[in-house]
């Protein structure tokens, strides 16, 4: 399997859904984006969220505040959490989605895909899975103005996985977030 090429192509397939993201209505004070992953299955989704979007819930998020004790804002608040964030649908190449498949065919043992399992990834399917999307947010963040989305100047872009601790994901965050920012949405949650 060439790597090289499952990267370029999952790259492309979200510059695609970026660019017609890019004339959204929605595109407006995006400040997060976030590639919300479930790794035991090898399922892959490109959110968001703008500052409109969070101003909407705000009171909702204060009333659980009030009645849970959920934090609003910064890193382990509503605010930057992935289960809020809305959709960007990106369309897979064959290569992407054969290797979605396999990667799950090795990760749970059943195999819906065309052609047979990649066999080659058995060992390192997950390496190759975050490594790909590490490598996609990292292209991605210089290249958001000129894709069209109206950033706000903090805005941010990670990766987590299905079911994380706050500490997990944030651990995950330090690989694609610059460290200054990282450190003013920690304490934004205090």
């Amino acid at each position: 399997m060439d790597i090289a090429m499952l990267k370029e192509e999952f790259y492309q397939c979200i510059v695609e859904a970026l660019k017609k993201f890019s004339v959204d209505e929605n595109n407006t004070d995006v400040y997060v984006m976030a590639f919300d992953c479930d790794s035991s299955v090898g399922m892959i989704s490109l959110r968001y969220r703008n500052r409109q979007q969070f101003n909407s819930e705000l009171n909702t998020y204060e009333d659980y505040n009030k009645k849970y004790g959920w934090k609003i804002y910064g890193l382990q608040g509503s605010e930057y959490d992935p289960g809020e964030f809305e959709f960007i649908n990106y369309q897979k190449t064959a290569l992407v989605k054969h290797f979605l498949d396999s990667y799950y065919y090795h990760a749970v043992g059943e195999y819906y895909g065309e052609g047979t399992p990649i066999k080659e990834i058995k060992n390192n399917y997950k390496t190759i899975f975050w490594d790909m999307i590490v490598d996609t947010i990292q292209r991605l963040k210089e290249e958001m103005k000129s894709l069209g989305i109206h950033t706000t100047e903090k805005f941010i872009m990670f990766h987590c996985d299905h079911d994380q601790s706050y500490e997990e994901v944030e651990k995950m965050m330090r690989m694609t977030v610059e460290s200054d920012i990282l450190q003013s949405l920690r304490e934004e949650s205090k």
